[in-house]
């Protein structure tokens, strides 16, 4: 069987999930990713086979920073892709034909979908929201938006089935919906390991920051050298330099592992981070996102589990977390949740064909 999976233009949450997914497939499934995440993102995560083709067929959504998405810019780039789709419709059906295409994966590619109807091959969304849901709260500042929109949904339409990562959204315009569980890494706990390679003392409490691509430069980073009972850890270099934040590299600790180690994360609010808290029971201080559909869903089960301490904007940048600090120290690590659903979304996509 040969999967073209294609994987959205928005950050790295979602080829996160994918990988998890696809480590899952059997050794026989030939998966070509078709995206624009580098190569060294996929040699880091898989442990199977693949290929990689750098493509780029939706934007997400563009950002100022962490948690601010421009929606006039998001909403102008997403026509000019849109434009290019139609013109390469037919140069994608005959890569299709000529690359013996089986079934088209996407996470979450609108135009993935109408590439399979066309090509006469099977197709499956997987994800926890679309770009329909995070797109229709934009038209009421841009209504000239409409037909883009309406056909985001009509391709949305062609897919054979929706696997519904929990939590998600409703999604109810997709034809058939399978919810599986949380999916994401399940990491180990190397707490001592960690300690031991960034020379931390035994008694620090661990938080890991977590800023994305966007950045947060603006935040008063320096202040966390006010904790003086933790430590920080992050993959993303800080404008400044606190003597208690250490810059990882994921070639020593793999990120999972690292939510596993530590005693909180501190990032903005989205699907990767939440599953990835919950699977390894690390309580999570979060903000808020606006513009974000998926946003009060996931709020909505971090809650209910009960784990999780949502800063405000104004605190989070003036580094205002001794309460948070406090609140996660008090409540300690969870149970993990038991299972990922990645092997249930793989099996679910090898029985399409």
């Amino acid at each position: 069987m040969h999967i073209a999976y294609f994987i959205t233009s928005h950050g790295y949450g979602h080829g996160v999930r994918t990988t998890a997914i696809a480590n899952c497939f059997s050794a026989d499934v030939k998966i070509t990713f078709r995206t624009l995440l580098p190569e060294r993102f996929f040699s880091e995560e898989l442990n199977r086979q693949y290929s990689v083709q750098e493509a780029r067929y939706d934007c997400g959504c563009l950002q100022s920073d962490g948690v601010t998405v421009d929606i006039n810019a998001t909403l102008d780039c997403y026509r000019k892709i849109a434009h290019n789709n139609r013109e390469n419709l037919k140069k994608e059906i005959r890569w299709c034909a000529e690359q013996k295409v089986d079934l088209i994966v996407s996470d979450i590619t609108p135009f993935a979908f109408e590439i399979a109807k066309h090509s006469n091959i099977p197709s499956v969304a997987v994800t926890n929201f679309t770009w329909y849901d995070i797109y229709a709260q934009y038209l009421s500042s841009s209504p000239s938006f409409k037909p883009y929109l309406e056909e985001i949904l009509e391709q949305y339409s062609y897919a054979d089935l929706c696997i519904a990562l929990q939590p998600s959204m409703e999604m109810n315009f997709f034809r058939k919906k399978t919810e599986v569980p949380v999916t994401g890494r399940i990491g180990r706990n190397r707490r001592d390991d960690v300690l031991s390679h960034y020379k931390i003392d035994n008694n620090k409490k661990l938080g890991l920051i977590y800023t994305g691509d966007f950045g947060m430069n603006s935040a008063n980073w320096q202040k966390l050298n006010c904790f003086s009972d933790w430590e920080f850890l992050g993959l993303y270099q800080l404008p400044t330099n606190p003597s208690n934040f250490h810059l990882l590299d994921k070639k020593n600790f793999p990120y999972q592992d690292l939510v596993s180690s530590v005693d909180c994360v501190i990032s903005k609010i989205g699907y990767g981070v939440v599953s990835e808290c919950f699977l390894n029971g690390t309580p999570l201080i979060y903000l808020p996102r606006k513009h974000f559909a998926e946003y009060p869903v996931l709020e909505k089960a971090v809650q209910k589990w009960g784990m999780g301490y949502c800063l405000s904007q104004e605190q989070y940048y003036s580094l205002q977390w001794i309460d948070a600090l406090n609140y996660v120290t008090q409540k300690g690590k969870c149970t993990p949740m038991t299972c990922s659903g990645a092997p249930v979304a793989a099996k679910l996509i090898q029985s399409i064909v």
